[in-house]
């Protein structure tokens, strides 16, 4: 089950870093060094390659560097899940990418953990990830970002963001989303085109309880146990939009969080050194 998670989100990631502005037709023979360079993104971004060091190298200056970052958990692949559920599972397609436009001179990133659309719905899915050994340390700061993140202020600043990044590009349905987004002046008019997915990943002790998922016994404390933290979080909602947000809560446990993210920085560097 752990190889299979990890070679689904490892494969997310040219489709991650590119989104649609490469031709996703590449040719056989470029197909290498496109793996190669998107994986070369992904450690560029500094948190990465921080939590790579650590991980695999147990180097202890970068496990001192994460301390003080206030977002190492950046470097733990939450953004990359939340890419793939939601373009298997939804049907989405990234809007804009990130990782892209890290380094584009005069074009800041955006805030927002993914940036999709629901191209035939005309839906744009904001949304934001948390990767914590502690579910409800990690809804918290899903809770935090929502308050920080839907309000006026903050959704002008990237909805004027997002617009620039797509000056810069060329994937489908550029122009439509650069009017769509120009014509949602009103706070109001933003909310109703937003959908906002929110993942939390957490280690849970469903795996060590239970060898068999499909049991009815492991199904039961499962149910349970994404219940009450659903509870939980509607409970600690206190936007004041509350009832006026989409939100869709992703809650996805794991057997064991350390081993997930070394097999995963294990094959993204041996993906970078092909």
């Amino acid at each position: 089950m752990l190889d299979d998670l990890t070679k689904a989100i490892i494969n997310t990631i040219p489709e991650y870093v590119f989104a649609d502005y490469e031709n996703p037709e590449i040719p056989q023979t470029d197909v290498v060094e496109k793996l190669r360079e998107a994986a070369h993104c992904i450690y560029k971004i500094k948190d990465y390659d921080l939590m790579r060091r650590w991980r695999l190298n147990n180097d202890k200056t970068a496990l001192e560097e994460l301390k003080k970052s206030s977002t190492a958990r950046r470097g733990e692949f939450g953004e990359l899940l939340l890419h793939l559920l939601l373009r298997d599972f939804k049907n989405t397609i990234p809007l804009v990418s990130k990782v892209y436009f890290k380094d584009a001179a005069g074009i800041p990133a955006h805030g927002f953990d993914s940036v999709h659309i629901s191209p035939d719905e005309k839906i744009l899915w904001l949304g934001e990830s948390k990767f914590y050994s502690e579910s409800k340390r990690g809804l918290q700061e899903l809770l935090s970002d929502l308050n920080n993140h839907f309000k006026k202020d903050y959704l002008n600043e990237q909805f004027i963001i997002i617009k620039k990044n797509l000056d810069n590009n060329s994937i489908p349905q550029r122009d439509e989303w650069i009017k769509i987004l120009s014509n949602s002046n009103r706070l109001k008019d933003k909310i109703n085109i937003i959908n906002i997915p929110m993942l939390c990943t957490y280690p849970h002790d469903i795996y060590k309880l239970y060898d068999d998922m499909n049991n009815i016994a492991a199904i039961t404390y499962h149910e349970t146990n994404i219940r009450e933290l659903k509870d939980y979080f509607d409970i600690q909602n206190q936007h004041p939009l509350k009832s006026q947000l989409n939100i869709t809560l992703m809650l996805f446990p794991i057997r064991n969080k350390k081993e997930l993210v070394t097999e995963l920085h294990a094959r993204l560097w041996h993906m970078q050194n092909m």
